[in-house]
């Protein structure tokens, strides 16, 4: 693996599902909250209905623009592994690179929930001993045929220390 990979087209559905799951938890918990307003006293309900049209306005920008950001942060999602390191690139507001050295690699884990099940996607979990990174979402085949490469590449760079 020699060149900068991208993360399947698929995974842009997945992002667009949770930021909907977000939304909708977002506007049960505003229903609830909204309830708190049949037992306010009259002079109150002004305040809080003012407080929360301001929180449902930024609660409907934040979920219009993670729609929006969905194909932005797909482009800057990538990874590249080699011998040495696995590099993630993410971000586009406030970019991250994180390199991770093979030999420092303890476990690699694959997670898959039924929304990245439904697309045939996994999540690849790196973990080594000073945290774990996270590879959001590749096919499923290329998933175990990547668990597999860097597994194999740490437990060479073990035995070459």
């Amino acid at each position: 693996m020699d060149k900068i990979k991208e993360l399947p087209r698929s995974i842009k559905a997945v992002w667009r599902i949770h930021a909907t799951i977000e939304f909708i938890i977002f506007v049960l918990i505003m229903i609830g909250v909204g309830l708190i307003r049949l037992v306010l006293p009259t002079t109150f309900k002004g305040y809080f209905d003012l407080i929360m049209i301001i929180i449902w306005g930024l609660g409907m920008i934040v979920f219009i623009g993670s729609m929006f950001l969905v194909n932005y942060l797909w482009t800057f999602w990538t990874y590249y592994i080699d011998e040495r390191q696995i590099q993630l690139h993410s971000g586009y507001f406030f970019r991250k690179q994180v390199i991770i050295p093979i030999a420092r690699v303890q476990n690699v884990t694959l997670k898959q929930g039924p929304i990245l099940r439904w697309k045939d996607l996994q999540k690849v979990v790196i973990v080594t001993a000073s945290g774990r990174s996270e590879i959001d979402g590749i096919l499923s085949d290329q998933a175990d045929q990547l668990k597999e490469t860097i597994m194999q590449l740490a437990q060479e760079a073990k035995n070459d220390m």
